[in-house]
């Protein structure tokens, strides 16, 4: 039997079987300590084997290691935020928490709904042809727009009272805390992807323009702590860089990522020195970067529902999210963000430094404990048709690409507020690239009518 399946199938890659004995086996390390009461440890096996099997499927199904694919970068970021806290609880450098073990359990749930429909639907990943790239072609005018963006954002920042030092300094932007700012940021990074789609068309000069607004605007930026106002822009370049490469994952490419991926853990963590320096009186520094990382709070929203019932929402978060685009100067009473709301429950004011909120906790407000199965059941089957369709769509492609880690630490309708405007930016620049001054030279001069005599 096993050889009729090898000349039917060929052998079973090296990789993907190695990946797959080990998610076998912490399913069964999880079903044993669950049986021995350690939900907690259960909990961390379970969402721990459920990553390893979704890697297991993409392995297989790509052919390689392609962190171009949404769907891997999908699945890492999903692992990242659920398992964070399990996990250093499992290790003992965080004690338990009411709630965790359900927690790790829903996304672990959220992970079979994933591997599920990828198993059936056994969609490769195709690298988007260099061809589709070069239709991308920014003319001098789309600089000067983006040019006026980055002058708009920072005179705005200065008319609300920013000033900036040599440190930094995350009061700053307690002045910014308006609707505007956010549309403003949203519609800097669309502008600025589409530049990055176009770039071998760009020539060196407005490279130059652009590589030195680009490195104004970030040091602006980490200057108040903030990272993730220019972070989807750099998601959005290393997917379009790697699938103009066809990359495969080296070694290279994971010290790289581990590298740019410590970088902004620094910065966070730096951040939070800087605004509470008791910190490193109650936490050694690797008690500091394992417990006071953002993958580890985000979590604690789904904990605080799985703990304490409160009416389902039965898909209306979802439903209602295009009423994002009301002011609420027109509507007053229009319904606070899942976020605030996730404070008032569970501490009965929003004057406290905000949770992120996460979609498997939104999923769980929604539908209770078949939540999470449900709404990534259905995200898994769009990222199939995504994948399958990237080369007709790349603009749509790179730009939800970018957006992965914004959704995975957010609310529905707040990503999908900033995928219109990012999204609008990007279709506004490639309507820029298009306007020309003067009609196009005829090829052929028509023959001037014959004399007469």
């Amino acid at each position: 039997m096993a050889e009729l399946l090898k000349r039917t199938y060929g052998p079973f890659p090296r990789t993907p079987a190695i990946l797959l004995a080990f998610a076998v086996a912490l399913h069964v390390a999880a079903l044993v300590e669950g049986l021995f009461g350690r939900r907690v440890d259960s909990a961390a096996f379970f969402v721990t084997g459920q990553f390893l099997i979704s890697l297991t499927l993409l392995r297989l199904y790509d052919g390689r290691w392609a962190i171009q694919d949404i769907r891997l970068f999908f699945a890492l970021f999903l692992f990242l935020y659920g398992a964070a806290l399990p996990l250093i609880v499992l290790f003992g450098v965080a004690q338990p928490v009411a709630g965790i073990a359900g927690a790790g359990y829903m996304y672990g749930t959220a992970f079979v709904a994933f591997n599920l429909v990828q198993w059936w639907y056994k969609e490769p990943f195709r690298d988007i042809p260099r061809e589709v790239f070069e239709r991308v072609a920014p003319s001098p005018l789309n600089i000067i727009v983006l040019g006026f963006a980055f002058l708009a954002v920072i005179m705005y920042a200065f008319s609300r009272g920013v000033s900036i030092g040599l440190r930094i300094d995350r009061g700053q932007t307690q002045f910014l805390g308006t609707q505007l700012w956010v549309v403003m940021i949203f519609v800097v990074n669309g502008l600025t992807m589409f530049m990055f789609a176009g770039w071998s068309a760009l020539s060196r000069l407005e490279k130059f323009l652009l590589v030195a607004m680009l490195g104004l605007f970030i040091v602006f930026q980490l200057a108040m702590g903030n990272r993730r106002d220019f972070l989807a822009m750099f998601i959005f370049l290393t997917a379009v860089v790697m699938t103009k490469r066809k990359s495969v994952v080296r070694l290279t490419t994971v010290i790289a990522g581990f590298v740019a991926f410590a970088a902004f853990m620094a910065i966070g963590i730096i951040r939070q020195v800087f605004e509470d320096a008791a910190l490193l009186v109650r936490y050694n520094p690797l008690e500091i970067i394992l417990t006071q990382n953002e993958f580890v709070t985000p979590i604690y929203t789904l904990m605080h529902y799985v703990n304490n019932v409160r009416p389902l929402r039965w898909g209306v978060t979802y439903l209602t999210a295009p009423t994002q685009f009301i002011p609420r100067a027109f509507w007053p009473d229009k319904p606070e963000s899942l976020s605030l709301q996730f404070m008032r429950d569970a501490f009965g004011s929003t004057g406290l430094i905000g949770f992120a909120y996460t979609p498997v906790t939104e999923a769980f407000l929604n539908f209770s404990w078949v939540g999470p199965f449900i709404v990534f059941a259905i995200l898994s089957i769009l990222m199939v048709k995504l994948v399958r369709n990237a080369e007709r769509h790349s603009g749509l492609y790179f730009i939800l690409f970018a957006l992965v880690v914004d959704f995975q630490r957010g609310e529905f309708s707040g990503t999908f507020y900033a995928f219109c405007f990012v999204g609008g930016a990007y279709a506004f620049m490639r309507f820029v690239s298009r306007l020309r001054w003067a009609p196009p030279r005829t090829v052929a001069v028509r023959p001037a009518p014959a004399f007469r005599t």
